[in-house]
């Protein structure tokens, strides 16, 4: 009894001290826009308000993380992206929690052991070469590349602490839903730039909401998660809606997004073990609908030059376009071409981690690398392979244990996938980070970065770890 008196009484004089110290920022935010710093207005406001959101959801704080990170969101006068705040946000308040003993002590989950090897390798690398922190650019430049690293590792053993209810289970399906209707709607509001378009014309990037719809695919795979296929097809209303979010991401001309509609289908089916026969007839029916849709161009009506970029991924004759031009497979070749050097150079350690010294970050920001676009994009270690990356980064034993740990989670993964059960929000959930794993693993050829790399795939691993062990006390005694 003294201990609960105890504990209640650190809670009241806890709250009484933030609802003191949030009146004290909204004094110091309308001070700043009284002299005219809006910004700094802005950023008090920002933090009250966000402090008061994690004050609000209580022992939900976590559902932050995953909306920060699917909708992009950043604070205006911070260096940070939306996923990098999710995660300090996430590891200060269980740190909070945990002193004020309203959260659970961390216990080792076995599972994370499979981590261990390539952060310890890392670990390695960086102290044989302690350089790059002192720098703090751009999220493949500087000190952010360690940061979102270490970032990544906080949020994955925060993350494996956390049980989840089917109502929890909602909340985080709606968070991430909304995140990404947020990332959405800003692109198509304020367009932003295309990166591209230094690489195909040299010229500044177009600004276009087109590339904004390539969230429609990741869009497409949640709802997918949720959703038998056989309840999609007797729907009139779920239908036309994962047609728009196919038109749009055909027309957004990303070619990975369009992929991504064709593999999540069958994905799901493998991963469930059910409505295969289904999938493909749907299938079938969708690569005729497509067939026409690509033998009418230029004869019955004229595609745009996006939806032909991403169509190239089917049809041969659009894949030497002249928006595309062939040069974006010969990008990653010359990129590959370069980090080949590195790794026959010090196939044990690769280039040490991140190397960049201050000199080689002004040249990239200020001098030939604004021009040199594989030279900065190599010293940014850009090499659009996770297992160039790995092994250009870290050398070719990281890269062997990160395939170690890839395969584990894809196991992990399709165990777990094999008892979901479709129309409920916890394994929903779980079906949808499984699958973000296995899309991101077909496609790590083609794109990854060593760093941001890490930090995506342990917050994915920290919330599978989370929905599985929840999946499991919540659904076994139903299931058997």
């Amino acid at each position: 009894m003294a201990r609960e008196a105890d504990v209640a009484l650190q809670l009241k004089i806890f709250r009484i001290a933030f609802a003191f110290g949030l009146f004290c920022v909204l004094l110091l935010a309308v001070r700043s826009m009284m002299f005219g710093s809006f910004g700094k207005a802005g950023l008090i406001l920002a933090a009250m308000f966000g402090g008061a959101l994690v004050f609000a959801l209580d022992d939900k704080y976590w559902v932050l993380l995953p909306f920060l990170s699917g909708s992009g969101l950043s604070v205006p006068r911070l260096p940070f992206s939306g996923t990098e705040i999710g995660c300090l946000v996430l590891a200060a308040v269980f740190f909070v929690r945990l002193a004020l003993r309203k959260s659970t002590p961390f216990r080792f989950n076995r599972d994370l052991a499979i981590a261990l090897p390539v952060l310890g390798w890392m670990t390695l690398v960086w102290m044989l070469n302690p350089v790059g922190l002192a720098i703090f650019g751009s999220n493949t430049i500087g000190g952010r590349f360690y940061f979102d690293i270490a970032l990544g590792t906080v949020a994955l053993f925060v993350l494996s602490t956390i049980r989840m209810s089917e109502s929890d289970a909602k909340i985080l399906f709606f968070a991430i839903l909304f995140g990404m209707l947020w990332a959405l709607a800003r692109g198509i509001i304020f367009p932003g730039a295309d990166p591209d378009a230094i690489i195909l014309t040299g010229a500044e990037p177009e600004k276009s909401t087109r590339y904004a719809f390539v969230i429609c695919a990741s869009i497409f795979m949640l709802l997918f998660s949720l959703l038998p296929l056989s309840s999609i097809l007797a729907s009139p209303v779920l239908i036309p809606l994962f047609s728009i979010l196919a038109i749009l991401v055909v027309y957004s001309g990303k070619r990975k997004a369009f992929a991504i509609l064709g593999i999540a289908p069958f994905l799901r089916a493998f991963l469930l073990g059910r409505e295969r026969l289904l999938t493909s007839v749907v299938a079938v029916f969708g690569a005729v609908f497509l067939f026409f849709a690509i033998a009418g161009d230029r004869t019955l009506y004229r595609l745009p030059n996006s939806a032909r970029r991403a169509l190239a991924v089917v049809a041969p004759q659009y894949r030497k376009s002249a928006e595309d031009g062939g040069i974006h497979d010969y990008f990653r070749h010359e990129m590959r071409e370069q980090a080949r050097y590195i790794i026959q150079d010090s196939p044990w350690f690769g280039r040490k981690g991140f190397a960049m010294s201050i000199d080689q970050t002004s040249w990239i920001l200020f001098g030939g690398g604004r021009t040199s676009l594989f030279a900065s994009h190599a010293y940014a270690g850009n090499w659009h392979s996770t297992w160039y990356a790995y092994a250009a980064d870290f050398g070719i034993p990281c890269m062997v244990l990160w395939l170690f740990f890839s395969l584990y989670v894809l196991a992990f993964s399709y165990r777990a996938c094999r008892r979901v059960v479709i129309g409920r929000y916890l394994p929903a959930c779980c079906l949808y980070y499984s699958m973000v794993f296995f899309v991101d693993d077909i496609f790590s050829y083609l794109s990854g970065h060593s760093a941001n790399t890490t930090m995506k795939h342990f917050i994915c691993y920290g919330m599978l770890l989370a929905i599985v062990r929840s999946y499991r006390d919540l659904y076994r005694p139903v299931d058997t």
